[in-house]
């Protein structure tokens, strides 16, 4: 975590942009179809759902919440409305200080989105595998 001068003056947000939910959806989704790639063959089905299961509830709430959020809103107060070139310079609070937007994005989306690509490899691989096998 760095800081310099020139970022003191950044807008400080408390809250993500919804770009980043709607790429933190999609790499649910791109997680729940290389899990379904890999494990796809034979008596998996049920595990699978499950699996399926898991990853639109944890899509869901979010989103269910974040909807009940907008709607109970202060009218007095102004909806912020930053593009996502600005919510990326500005600053992120979190509790134990501000992070750059920026890093605090990456933060959040690297897990998943290696999660993602590493289960992809590992479905891709063992297409491959499998494929020269038979």
């Amino acid at each position: 975590m760095r800081t310099d001068h020139s970022r003191r003056n950044a807008a400080i947000y408390g809250h993500l942009h919804p770009s980043i939910y709607a790429v933190m959806v999609g790499l649910a989704v791109w997680l729940m179809f290389s899990v379904w790639l890999f494990f796809g063959g034979g008596r998996t089905g049920l595990p699978l759902a499950v699996v399926t299961i898991f990853v639109v509830i944890s899509v869901l709430l979010p989103a269910i919440l974040g909807r009940i959020r907008s709607r109970n809103r202060d009218p007095a107060k102004p909806r912020e409305s930053e593009s996502l070139p600005d919510w990326l310079s500005g600053q992120f609070e979190t509790w134990p200080g501000r992070v750059a937007a920026h890093e605090a994005a990456l933060e959040i989306l690297l897990p998943i989105a290696a999660v993602a690509l590493g289960m992809t490899i590992f479905a891709v691989v063992l297409h491959f595998d499998l494929g020269t096998m038979i």
